[in-house]
C-alpha cells in the first residue's frame, strides 16, 4: 500500500514538472516569434526604404498576429530616413499566473 501511494504522488510531481517546462518553452517560443517578427519588419522597411505601403501592411499583420506595432520617423539627417520601429506584446506563463507586457525597439535606416 505504501509502495503505491508513493509512485502516485511521484507521478503527480512528475506531470508537474513536465507540464512547467512545456509552459516555459512555450512562452520562450512566442517570444522568440516577437523578435523574429521585429526583425523581420524592420528588414522590410529598410528594403521598402520606408514604403507607407509597407509600413501600413507590417502594422495590420502584427495586428493579426496579436501584438501592437508603432513606426514612427525619425528625423537624424535631412536627406536620409529612419524610422523607429517598436513592437508591443504580451509574455505569458499560464502556469505560473505571469502576464506582463514586453517591448521591442530598434531603428529602421
Amino acid at each position: 500500500m505504501k509502495a503505491a501511494v508513493e509512485i502516485y504522488i511521484n507521478m503527480i510531481v512528475l506531470i508537474l514538472i513536465t507540464s512547467s517546462c512545456v509552459f516555459f518553452i512555450s512562452s520562450s517560443l512566442r517570444n522568440a516569434q516577437a523578435r523574429n517578427f521585429h526583425s523581420t519588419v524592420t528588414a522590410k522597411i529598410e528594403a521598402s526604404s520606408g514604403s507607407e505601403r509597407v509600413i501600413n501592411d507590417s502594422i495590420m499583420e502584427a495586428m493579426k498576429k496579436g501584438y501592437t506595432l508603432n513606426i514612427s520617423p525619425v528625423c537624424l539627417y535631412e536627406d536620409k530616413n529612419y524610422y523607429y520601429v517598436e513592437l508591443l506584446y504580451e509574455y505569458e506563463i499560464p502556469f505560473m499566473g505571469t502576464k506582463r507586457n514586453s517591448k521591442i525597439e530598434g531603428y529602421a535606416r
